[in-house]
C-alpha cells in the first residue's frame, strides 16, 4: 500500500469527519447504544446511524441502510450479529468507506465457521481497499480528535500513552488503573482478532505519532514475530514500549487460543525477543502502570546503585533486600555524605544506607529533606527510595494540629515537593516516594500534589525497586544502542 494510501486510512480511523453505526440502538445497555453515546459527545464529527427497524436514535435520524447516507463515511462501526457483517461490509465498499471497526463476535474465535465467515469478511474488505479493526473488537479512541466509539469505557483522560490491547475487558481495566495512577492516554485500540490490520500495524503507526510519547500492550501473542521485533528495535531507541505478555503457562496459552485465535508461543523465547528489541515486560497492569508513572516523570538512572532514606530500620532492611532481589545495588555512602547527614540527623540515626533517621517526629520533620539533598549529590548513588513523613492525610493532620497548622504544614511540603523536582533534573537522579504507612497519601489532594511535581508514589519497596530496576535496564540498553 502506498504511504500516502496508509496516512488516508489512519486518519480516517483515528480522526474521521464521519462515522456510520451499522446496527446503532436505543436500548441502554446494548453496543449500539453505548457506541452512539460516546460518538455524539463530541460535536467534532457527523456521525450517520444506521438500523432498519427504527426511525431515530438518541435523537438523529436513522438510515435504514449504508447506501441511503447522503454524505461521505470516513469510518463504519460495525455492531451486527456475525452472519449480517458480509453484507454490511459490501454495502461499506459500495457506498466507498475507507475504514471500519467491526465490533461483532463470532468469527474465528467461535469455530470452524466463524473462521469461514471471518475470511469472507476479509475478502470483501480487500477487494474494496478497506482496513479494519477487529472483528470481535471492543473498539478503539483517540483523545486527541476527541473520538471514542468504547461502549462501556467512559471518558479517558488525554495524555501521552498510547495502548494497544488484544483485549478489550483487559485493557479498559489497564485505562481506568492507568487514569487512577495520573496516567492519561493518547489512543487504545482493542485489535480484536486482527482479521486485517494487527498489532504490528498499530505499532508501526504509534511510532509515528506525535501525540503518543510511550507505548503499552497487552499482548497473548504475535501474528507477525519477526516484523513486530524488527519494528521495536528501531522504535524504543525513542519511545519506551512497555507489554504485558500473558499465555506463557500451559493453561492460559489454551485460553489465549479460545479468546482471540492467537497463538501463544514459547514463554522463554518473547522474554528472550523482548530484551534483544529493548522492550520492558511487565507482569501486570499494576506493574505496568507503575513503570509508565516513573518513564512519564522521572530520568533513567544512571545505574543500578541506590540511596534508601527512611524513618524506621525495619522499613530500611524490607526496602534494603527489595532493592537486592531485584537485582538492585544498595550504594556504600561516601566519606562526605556521611559527614552532612551527622549535622542533620541524632546520633542514633544508622551511619549507613539504607539511612535511617531513627524515627524522627513530624516536629523533626526538617531533618528530611537535607538528608534527601545530601543523599542526592553522593556520587555512589544513582536513584533514591524515600520512606518519610511527608504527604499525611488531611483526616491524620486534623488529630495533630489545628486548620492554620495544617495549612502552614501543606505549603511547607509543598515547596518542598517542588525542590525534590527541580534536584531529580538537577542531578538527573530519578526519586520513588514509597508509603511509610497505610494511611500515607490516602487524602486525594495530597496525591494531586506528588502527581502535580512528578513524584511516583509506590505502595511497597517491592514495587520501586522492580519499576528502579525496569529502568536501569532500559538507561543501559540505551546506552548499547
Amino acid at each position: 500500500m502506498a504511504t500516502r494510501d496508509k496516512q488516508d486510512h489512519w486518519k480516517c480511523l483515528f480522526a474521521p469527519h464521519s462515522v456510520a453505526v451499522v446496527g446503532a440502538s436505543n436500548t441502554p445497555g446494548s453496543w449500539g447504544y453505548g457506541i452512539m453515546r460516546h460518538l455524539i459527545a463530541s460535536a467534532k464529527r457527523k456521525v450517520y446511524p444506521v438500523n432498519p427497524t427504527t426511525t431515530e436514535v438518541l435523537g438523529i435520524p436513522v438510515y435504514d441502510t449504508m447506501a441511503n447516507i447522503p454524505g461521505l463515511v470516513d469510518l463504519a462501526v460495525i455492531a451486527v450479529s456475525a452472519h449480517q457483517v458480509p453484507q454490511v461490509m459490501r454495502q461499506c465498499v459500495q457506498k466507498g468507506v475507507k475504514t471500519a471497526v467491526i465490533v461483532s463476535g463470532g468469527f474465528a474465535e467461535s469455530g470452524e465457521q466463524g473462521s469461514k465467515l471471518e475470511a469472507e469478511v476479509v475478502k470483501i474488505a480487500r477487494q474494496g481497499g478497506i482496513r479494519f479493526i477487529g472483528p470481535n473488537s471492543m473498539g478503539h479512541a483517540d483523545t486527541s480528535s476527541e473520538l471514542s466509539i468504547l461502549a462501556w469505557t467512559g471518558e479517558i483522560a488525554p495524555g501521552p500513552v498510547a495502548l494497544i490491547s488484544q483485549s478489550g475487558n483487559y485493557g479498559h481495566r489497564i485505562i481506568h488503573n492507568g487514569m487512577s495512577f495520573g496516567i492519561g492516554f493518547s489512543k487504545f485500540i482493542s485489535t480484536g482478532n486482527e482479521a486485517d490490520l494487527r498489532l504490528e500495524d498499530y505499532l508501526e503507526y504509534l511510532a509515528q505519532d506525535g501525540n503518543t510519547k510511550v507505548i503499552t500492550a497487552y499482548i497473548e501473542g504475535l501474528r507477525e514475530g519477526r516484523r513486530f521485533f524488527q519494528l521495536a528495535r528501531e522504535i524504543t531507541i525513542n519511545k519506551p514500549i512497555i507489554v504485558i505478555k500473558a499465555g506463557g503457562t500451559k493453561e492460559s496459552a489454551r485460553a489465549v487460543r479460545s479468546h482471540t485465535t492467537t497463538l501463544a508461543g514459547s514463554d522463554a523465547v518473547y522474554t528472550a525477543a523482548f530484551r534483544q528489541a529493548g522492550v520492558i515486560r511487565v507482569d501486570d497492569d499494576d506493574e505496568l502502570c507503575d513503570v509508565v508513572s516513573a518513564l512519564l516523570y522521572q530520568p533513567l538512572p544512571r545505574g543500578n546503585r541506590i540511596g534508601i532514606l527512611t524513618i524506621g530500620g525495619g522499613m530500611g532492611v524490607v526496602a534494603a533486600e527489595a532493592g537486592e532481589r531485584e537485582g538492585l545495588e544498595v550504594a556504600r555512602l561516601t566519606a562526605s555524605t556521611l559527614e552532612k547527614l551527622d549535622t542533620y540527623l541524632p546520633p542514633r540515626w544508622s551511619h549507613g544506607n539504607p539511612v535511617d533517621m531513627a524515627g524522627v517526629s513530624m516536629a523533626e520533620n526538617s531533618v528530611t529533606f537535607p538528608s534527601l539533598w545530601a543523599l542526592m549529590e553522593d556520587e555512589n548513588i544513582d536513584a533514591i527510595l524515600l520512606q518519610a513523613p511527608v504527604g499525611f492525610s488531611t483526616k491524620r493532620l486534623s488529630s495533630l494540629f489545628n486548620s492554620e497548622e495544617i495549612k502552614a504544614l501543606r505549603q511547607e511540603e509543598e515547596r518542598n515537593l517542588s525542590l525534590i523536582r527541580q534536584r531529580v533534573i538537577e542531578h538527573g537522579k530519578p526519586v520513588f516516594m514509597v508509603k511509610p504507612a497505610v494511611e500515607f497519601v490516602s487524602d486525594p489532594d495530597v496525591s494531586a500534589f506528588f502527581r502535580r511535581e512528578g513524584i511516583p508514589v509506590y505502595p511497597s519497596p517491592r514495587r520501586a525497586a522492580r519499576v528502579l530496576n525496569h529502568l536501569a535496564w532500559y538507561r543501559r540498553y540505551l546506552n548499547q544502542h
